[in-house]
């Protein structure tokens, strides 16, 4: 495994136990302030506010638990991309899908800058 790929899959574990928290905010935080979210069957959300309250809509349902899998970690410099899938536990059933994220180094740390995600089993 390489070092891009570590540290992407150390901040995606940090993201999950935000989700799990049901905690948007702290998932936001993991978001590059003039990020773009494109959400399956939704409208394209920008900036981190804008993903927190999005986050807060989809966790509105109950979150127990997130389940993130990094299939493929790729990049150079300050620009990265994962894609992979999840699994969001809630209290109506689970929702899973798959996920393409561009990371971007800002200041040294790794924050989404771009994220696109689809619904393939939504919770009942």
């Amino acid at each position: 495994m390489s070092g891009l790929e570590q540290e992407i899959k150390n901040r995606q574990a940090e993201i999950a136990k935000q989700i799990s928290a049901a905690n948007a905010a702290g998932v936001a935080e993991f978001y590059d302030p003039d990020c773009v979210m494109i959400p399956a069957g939704g409208n394209l959300v920008k900036g981190r506010a804008g993903v927190e309250e999005a986050l807060k809509q989809f966790m509105a349902g109950g979150v127990k638990n997130s389940k993130n899998t990094t299939e493929e970690v790729n990049g150079s410099g300050d620009w990265a991309f994962e894609r992979g899938t999840y699994e969001w536990e809630g209290e109506k059933g689970v929702m899973s899908g798959n996920y393409l994220l561009v990371w971007k180094k800002i200041n040294g740390t790794w924050l989404v800058h771009n994220d696109c995600f689809t619904v393939n089993s939504p919770s009942a």
